[in-house]
C-alpha cells in the first residue's frame, strides 16, 4: 500500500502518467493528511482506492512566475529511460533529442548539453574562442551570455539594445568591431529575435562568427526561417522556466558536422568518441543525461501547445490592462519578425515597479522585474558603456506569471491590484511622468 492507494492500483496510474487535468507526479508526491485543509493539494480518491481527481487550494500557496508543464508523456519517457538502466550520459533519447530538436530549428546536428550556460561555453571553445578575443553581446540579457566569454577567456563587449526589438542592432555592433572582434553573440531576449538577417551579413563581411543565444525564445522566426538557423553555432536552453524544458539542459545546433563532432569531443572530457579514453584535448564534462533528454523529446512533441497557451496568456494580460495607460506592452514589430511568448512582459515606471510586485506578492502571485543591465552590475563594470536603452527596460520591465495556471481569475485579481496601486494620486502623477519621459 501506498498511503490508500493500492501498490497494484499505483502501477496503473504510472502506466497511465500518473496526470490529470495537468497535475504532475510530482503535486501528487506532496505528502497528505486525511482532514488536512492548510496543504496546497490533496488527492481525491474513490471508495476502490483510485486517485481520480486533485483537489488544488491556489489562494494557499504563490502562483509562481513560471513552472514547467508536464503530463503523462513526460513520466512514461522518464519510466522508460528509468527501467532501461541507460540513467547517465549515454541513451537512445539523447540522440533522438538532439536529432529532432535540431531538424525543428532547422539545423542538422545537435549536440545536447548539461545546461544552457555551458552550451555558449562549449560553442565557444569549439571556435576557438579565448584570451585575446572580444565578442560583442547586448547588454540586456541573463548573465549567461556574458559570463560564457569571461570563462572561454575571451573579453565581453556590452552594447545597448534597440528600445523597440529589445534586441542587439546592427548598428551597435557595427559601432564596437574591432581588430579584437571574433564574435558577435545576439540573444533573443524574451522570445523577440533579433534582425538575423542583417547581424550574419555584416558578420560575414568581416569574417566573424556568430552564436545565437536562444535561451528565451524556442519557435521564434525572423524573415520566415527559425532563429537559431541563422548561424555557425545556436545555444537553447531547456531550464525549468524555459518554453520547453529539461529540468537543466542545453543544446549546440549547427550545419557544420566537423564542428559539431568537434563540441561532442570538447563535451566529453576531449576523448574521442571511436577511440575511448584517449584525450587529445582538455575538455569538460558538458553532458546531458538520458533522463534529461527523455523528458525533452515528450516536451518537444507538445511544444506547439505550449506556444499556443502562452500566446493565449500573453493576450489575455494586454486585453485586461489595455485601459491602463501606466502599462506599456512590447510593441509590435514588422512581419520580418515572428517573436513568441516566453513570459508575458509589460513595461511600468521604475517608481511603481516595486510596489506593484509588492501588492501581487502579498495576494500571492510572483511578478518578477526584468533582468538587471550588465553594465550596472560589478561583475561586468570593466566591460560597460553607456547602454540608455538596456538601462531603461532594465529599470522599467516586469514579467507577469505565464503558465497554464494563468485563467481569467488570475488575470483579474492582477488587473484589480495594478487598478487599486496605480489610482493612487502619486501612482498617477509617476505614471504620467513615465510615459511622457519615454514618448508613449
Amino acid at each position: 500500500m501506498i498511503g490508500e492507494l493500492p501498490l497494484s492500483r499505483m502501477r496503473v496510474a504510472l502506466r497511465d502518467g500518473l496526470h490529470l487535468s495537468h497535475t504532475t507526479a510530482g503535486e501528487l508526491a506532496i505528502p497528505w493528511e486525511k482532514g488536512r485543509s492548510d496543504l496546497p493539494i490533496a488527492p481525491v480518491i474513490d471508495p476502490h482506492g483510485c486517485i481520480i481527481a486533485i483537489d488544488k487550494r491556489v489562494s494557499s500557496s504563490l502562483l509562481p512566475v513560471a513552472e514547467p508543464d508536464l503530463s503523462r508523456s513526460e513520466l512514461r519517457n522518464l519510466l522508460d529511460a528509468f527501467l532501461s538502466t541507460w540513467i547517465s550520459s549515454t541513451g537512445d533519447y539523447i540522440l533522438e533529442f538532439e536529432s529532432l530538436f535540431s531538424a525543428r530549428v532547422g539545423m542538422t546536428h545537435g549536440v545536447a548539453t548539461s545546461n544552457g550556460t555551458v552550451s555558449l561555453h562549449l560553442a565557444l571553445a569549439a571556435l576557438g574562442i579565448g584570451p585575446g578575443d572580444e565578442v560583442i553581446v547586448p547588454d540586456l540579457t541573463f548573465a549567461a551570455s556574458a559570463n560564457a566569454v569571461i570563462h572561454a577567456g575571451a573579453k565581453p563587449v556590452l552594447v545597448d539594445v534597440d528600445p523597440i526589438t529589445w534586441c542587439i542592432s546592427v548598428d551597435a555592433i557595427e559601432r564596437v568591431i574591432s581588430p579584437h572582434t571574433r564574435a558577435i553573440m545576439p540573444v533573443h531576449l524574451f522570445g523577440r529575435p533579433a534582425p538575423m538577417t542583417e547581424i550574419c551579413d555584416l558578420a560575414q563581411q568581416h569574417g566573424l562568427f556568430v552564436l545565437e543565444d536562444c535561451a528565451e525564445a524556442h519557435g521564434a522566426k525572423y524573415d520566415g526561417l527559425p532563429i537559431g538557423s541563422f548561424s555557425d553555432v545556436a545555444s537553447f536552453s531547456f531550464f525549468a522556466n524555459k518554453i520547453i524544458t529539461t529540468g537543466e539542459g542545453g543544446m549546440c545546433v549547427t550545419r557544420d558536422p566537423e564542428l559539431a563532432l568537434r563540441m561532442k569531443m570538447l563535451r566529453d572530457h576531449g576523448m574521442r568518441p571511436e577511440r575511448k579514453y584517449w584525450h587529445e584535448e582538455a575538455g569538460f564534462n558538458f553532458r546531458m543525461t538520458n533522463l534529461q533528454a527523455s523528458i525533452g523529446c515528450a516536451q518537444l512533441q507538445r511544444m506547439d501547445e505550449f506556444l499556443e497557451m502562452r500566446k493565449r496568456v500573453d493576450a489575455s494580460y494586454r486585453a485586461a490592462l489595455a485601459d491602463w495607460p501606466g502599462v506599456v506592452f512590447p510593441q509590435s514589430l514588422s512581419s520580418r519578425y515572428e517573436p513568441v511568448t516566453w513570459f508575458s512582459c509589460a513595461l511600468v515606471s521604475p517608481e511603481l515597479r516595486p510596489l506593484l510586485i509588492e501588492s501581487c506578492r502579498e495576494a500571492k502571485i510572483d511578478i518578477r522585474p526584468f533582468v538587471n543591465a550588465l553594465s550596472t552590475m560589478p561583475a561586468y563594470r570593466r566591460f560597460s558603456r553607456k547602454c540608455p536603452a538596456s538601462k531603461r527596460l532594465s529599470a522599467c520591465g516586469i514579467n507577469f506569471p505565464t503558465s497554464r495556471k494563468v485563467d481569467e481569475n488570475v488575470v483579474g485579481r492582477i488587473t484589480e491590484i495594478f487598478a487599486q496601486v496605480m489610482r493612487m494620486p502619486a501612482a498617477m502623477a509617476s505614471s504620467e511622468a513615465f510615459l511622457r519621459q519615454n514618448g508613449m
